[in-house]
């Protein structure tokens, strides 16, 4: 599906996989994923990077200032060096692995050329930081904590982490993640704002949009651009997907035409849709209503286009006519949205609904608003940061340690 689900944390909880040299082109920082929403200039195709290349070492620049060094001051929320270089490495190996070194910061960014490296990768990170960092504010300000369970949960994930990367020994795992250049301490502080944003979500909207009204819930959805359908698929195509004979289609076709007719003969929206949900139990040729039961609810970009088109047409409770797409001849039927519709499925049994989607679409937008009213205090030693100067330190051979590697600079 299209929709974006939880942004904010997206970054967040894939931190393990973000050592450098070994980002996936899919993932993004939270300002290029935004920036792409709202339709501004973001390169998509990127060249892909050989699985035989080293990934570079960034230790001298990870050691440029101690880790636990508080190095700017977000909502109130002190922000170390460690944790201020997450977010730099994230973008800094990401484009390095895709084009190679960056050897002129102020040359235009090759994901996003309105802006220089040192802007893009500068503007990441604050925009990251003021985004959680807001939320953990707001978290406070209306008396949302976490609960026992929450943190049960949060040592259970670490258990789990250490058992899988360090063979069961705490230490190993740290030492692990210190080759992504990512410390406990950040560890820590990015999983309990991840905890704290389930929290926030509850809170204000419910975890399936419970606490949105109707009226406001089918609002946002129209503006998403979601609508619900249900169809009968005549499909034209065999077991192994090879196109029936002629005469097979033109069966098929006269079939489908009886069907609609048939269907836009009924009046009565109710028994209307009755009587296509027999037609699909007998006749229909589509596996997906199997688990989609109160019909597909998608917004644009989903489904394939003709259907797509036809969907967007209709009215609520029209019948739309015969659609012809790769998979068959449709006769579909648009109806109200529904609060408690499956979206889209996760496993067989599990599958998120329109008012989860909703609500962490509205969660989203109110983030927005607290992060740009964070307040970021800088420190001497923020201020006089120079990426390119970071990033040109030797090289190391050594892994990333807790320690600096030389004085930190003034």
């Amino acid at each position: 599906m299209k929709t974006k689900t939880i942004s904010l944390l997206l970054v967040m909880a894939v931190c393990l996989l973000l050592f450098a040299g070994c980002q996936d082109a899919k993932l993004h920082s939270y300002t290029e994923d935004l920036l792409a929403e709202q339709g501004d200039e973001v390169i998509e195709e990127t060249p892909a990077v050989e699985e035989s290349q080293t990934p570079k070492d960034y230790s001298s620049a990870y050691n440029y200032f101690p880790i636990e060094q508080v190095i700017l001051t977000v909502d109130g929320v002190d922000i170390t060096w460690g944790e201020l270089f997450y977010w730099y490495i994230y973008d800094v190996s990401n484009l390095e692995s895709y084009f190679g070194e960056i050897t002129d910061w102020d040359a235009d960014c090759a994901f996003y050329p309105s802006k220089t490296y040192r802007e893009y990768v500068t503007d990441n990170a604050i925009d990251s930081l003021k985004h959680y960092c807001a939320l953990e504010r707001k978290a406070a300000d209306i008396g949302v904590e976490l609960s026992d369970i929450d943190k049960t949960m949060i040592k259970a994930k670490w258990d789990e982490n250490v058992l899988n990367y360090g063979d069961g020994d705490e230490q190993a795992f740290i030492d692990y993640m210190a080759q992504g250049y990512l410390s406990k301490t950040t560890y820590d502080h990015i999983n309990y704002v991840n905890a704290l944003y389930s929290k926030m979500l509850q809170e204000l909207f419910g975890e399936k949009g419970e606490k949105i009204s109707d009226a406001d819930l089918y609002e946002v959805a129209a503006d998403l651009g979601y609508v619900r359908v249900k169809h009968i698929l005549i499909s034209t195509v065999d077991e192994t997907g090879a196109e029936l004979s002629e005469e097979q289609l033109a069966e098929k076709e006269k079939r489908a035409n009886e069907i609609q007719a048939e269907l836009a003969s009924i009046s009565d929206p109710a028994a209307r849709e009755a009587r296509l949900n027999q037609l699909i139990s007998s006749e229909g040729e589509d596996p997906g209503v199997a688990y989609y039961t109160d019909g597909y609810t998608f917004t644009s970009g989903a489904m394939a286009q003709e259907f797509e088109e036809a969907a967007f047409a209709l009215e609520e409770n029209e019948i739309s006519q015969v659609v012809k797409t790769g998979y068959g001849y449709h006769i579909l039927m648009r109806l109200p949205l529904d609060r408690n519709a499956a979206v889209e499925y996760q496993s067989e049994t599990e599958y998120t609904t329109l008012g989860s989607y909703v609500a962490q679409e509205m969660f989203v937008a109110e983030s927005e608003s607290w992060a740009k009213q964070a307040a970021v205090e800088t420190t001497e030693a923020y201020d006089s940061l120079d990426l390119a100067a970071v990033f040109a330190a030797p090289v190391s051979s050594a892994a990333p340690s807790e320690e600096p590697a030389e004085e930190p600079k003034e």
